[in-house]
């Protein structure tokens, strides 16, 4: 194969890529490849699965009445069933397995007890079925009810967790634990629950009942309990393991497959569908080794029980046939009844065992969700300080800043801009003009120096309240699924309708708009694919507009739009921009002229600052700028 026909590598695609990089970015600070999405190394330790439990088991102490109310029905139901196999015993020894009854069956046998007995036993039976299925149904809707807090919990935390826990966590990982683990969650405590309290209750009734019964026939059951727990525990540290892994191999291949989709234009760009579809195949295998060991050691359990609940019945049957031809130690009832009861005995070990996959799968998609909900919330470093209305004073004084400890993005960075002022950031890519806007937006916080808006560090007000009051435009648009009219009123839910309209036509909106099938009620795809990069950047002005912040921070805002545009655009930003303090980003310098003031950033350092007509007196870092686009 010629070497411009070859497939590049990940480090060459990475390389070629480079270009389209903000090193800014902390997503690319802290990501050092493209396929590295992971937030836990594989294989990593689970967590105290009883700390664990008893967590889920306080999601459900809201609903601790109806629980014992269950717990107490379902005794009922399991002592009922468990009475069964004594009248079963009883039955034999009294009406069947009496001394001359076989001689003369025909001529003097009374069935009325025996009839009577087998009365009680269906009765008994019939009770704990109808009590059995009236517990399962309220157990589901508890259960429901859990999952949905525990739904609502983890959503809730990535509505608050600060930015920088999603440049660290992979966006397929994160969809993963809200989606897939929370369902887990779902099987699991539907399925396990009321086995959980019934196989409990009659294992303790059956070894009760089974040594009342006969004592010494029920010591031939115990002796096998110690081979069965140990093998049991043997197996379940390795599937717990197993189960861990398969949950973070599955978010990492989500999270393959969201970025192959969603970058799949630039996959298909540069052909590189081959490395994305091998790094796939690479995780799935991993995938598929961990759900193996996980099944396989999980399925292990089962036909190690089915052969102990053989063996055990074997040997009662053994043992008491031998004790009863030469012991009166026990009766043929006895034997029945015991037999019986070491079913019963292991049965709930066996149903437990089978459901042993869904509670180490639940378990292993609880502790991933717990992590998520203990992550950190932006709103615990919150201010308090309410704010009414911005005048739009800003002073960044000497402002230190790193999305990581070792790299320092932004270093003793000082200005001020007066309320009304017009300041525009330039520079090279890379330089550090974006994040100063996320520092004040405190998407970050600073890591030395000050931000004062209005004399007051932003760190001490209520932060909703300060990014209300700051409208911002990015270059990247997000559009989200409903109507046009949906995304623009957006920027303010409580907007009439004639003020969306007003907000679309000061943004130079409206005209293509009506135009489309169905005008404001036309439905955006999800990301707003369905629409131009220039007229999803419009929509997004126009939210802007309508939210009527007292700030106005512009990055790159009509980048994405056509010259005859931007125009019509830059008349209407100019309105908007009347009496308030606005920052504008930009690499097209003829787009910030007349900005009051414009600061240069180099290197995370601010080298220059004036206007337009004093810097490139100056011939320095900002005239070589605007010399490399207007005098090529």
């Amino acid at each position: 194969m010629s070497n411009d026909k070859r497939i590049l590598s990940k480090m060459e695609i990475k390389e070629r890529l480079k270009k389209d990089i903000d090193p800014t970015d902390p997503k690319n600070q802290m990501r050092s490849g493209m396929g590295r999405r992971r937030t836990s190394p594989v294989g990593s330790k689970p967590k105290n699965i009883r700390q664990t439990v008893f967590r889920l088991l306080s999601y459900m102490g809201v609903y601790k009445y109806a629980v014992l109310m269950v717990f107490i029905l379902l005794l009922g139901a399991t002592l009922a069933t468990l009475y069964i196999p004594t009248l079963f015993a009883n039955g034999i020894d009294r009406y069947i397995a009496e001394e001359g009854i076989l001689e003369d069956f025909r001529e003097n046998f009374d069935p009325t007890g025996l009839y009577r007995i087998v009365g009680i036993m269906l009765a008994l039976a019939f009770f704990g079925s109808i009590v059995r299925f009236f517990s399962r149904f309220v157990m589901v809707r508890i259960t429901q009810q859990v999952v949905k807090k525990i739904r609502k919990d983890a959503f809730d935390k990535l509505m608050k967790a600060p930015v920088e826990y999603y440049d660290k966590q992979g966006s397929g990982d994160i969809v993963s634990r809200i989606s897939n683990d929370v369902e887990l969650i779902s099987n699991s405590l539907g399925q396990t629950i009321l086995e959980v309290l019934g196989s409990s209750i009659t294992i303790l009734g059956a070894f009760v009942l089974m040594f009342m019964l006969n004592w010494i026939l029920g010591l031939v059951v115990v002796i096998y309990i110690p081979v069965m727990i140990l093998f049991t525990v043997k197996i379940s540290k390795k599937t717990r393991k197993g189960f861990k892994e398969q949950q973070i191999h599955l978010a990492s291949l989500n999270g393959i497959i969201e970025e192959s989709v969603s970058g799949l234009k630039t996959v298909k760009l540069y052909n590189q569908e081959q490395p994305f579809t091998e790094e796939f195949r690479e995780e799935n295998d991993k995938l598929k080794r961990a759900g193996f060991i996980a099944q396989f050691f999980s399925g292990l359990i089962w036909p190690f029980i089915h052969f102990m609940n053989n063996l055990i019945f074997l040997s009662v049957i053994a043992v008491g046939a031998l004790l009863y031809l030469t012991t009166p130690l026990v009766t043929i009832g006895q034997i029945a009844g015991v037999s019986q009861y070491s079913r019963q005995f292991i049965i709930p070990i066996s149903n437990l065992a089978q459901l042993f996959n869904a509670l180490m799968q639940g378990i292993a998609g609880a502790e991933r969700v717990f992590e998520l909900i203990d992550a950190e919330s932006e709103y615990e470093v919150d201010g308090r300080k309410p704010i009414g209305k911005l005048d739009g004073e800003i002073e960044f004084e000497n402002v230190r800043f790193g999305y990581t400890d070792d790299v320092t993005v932004l270093s003793d960075v000082s200005f001020h801009a007066k309320k009304g002022e017009i300041i525009a950031i330039v520079g090279p890519t890379g330089g550090g003009k974006t994040t100063t806007i996320k520092l004040l937006n405190r998407f970050y916080d600073i890591g030395e120096g000050a931000i004062r808006l209005d004399g007051v560090d932003i760190r001490t007000y209520r932060m909703d309240e300060l990014r209300k009051r700051i409208g911002v435009v990015l270059q990247d648009t997000h559009l989200f699924k409903g109507s046009v009219f949906d995304n623009i009123r957006y920027g303010d839910l409580e907007a009439s309708e004639d003020e969306v309209y007003a907000a679309a036509k000061m943004a130079n909106a409206h005209d293509f708009i009506v135009k489309l099938p169905k005008g404001y009620a036309t439905e955006v795809y999800e990301g707003g694919q369905n629409f131009s990069q220039g007229e999803r950047q419009l929509i997004s002005i126009a939210r802007t507009i309508l939210n009527n912040p007292d700030l106005l921070i512009l990055d790159e805002a009509t980048s994405n739009i056509d010259t005859r545009t931007e125009a019509k655009i830059q008349d209407s930003m100019k309105k908007l921009m009347e009496g308030r303090t606005s920052i504008v980003i930009a690499h097209r310098l003829q787009t910030i002229r007349e900005a009051d003031r414009i600061l240069v950033i180099d290197q995370g350092r601010l080298v220059e600052s004036g206007d337009h007509e004093s810097l490139l007196a100056k011939k320095g870092f900002y005239h070589g700028l605007y010399k490399a686009q207007f005098e090529q």
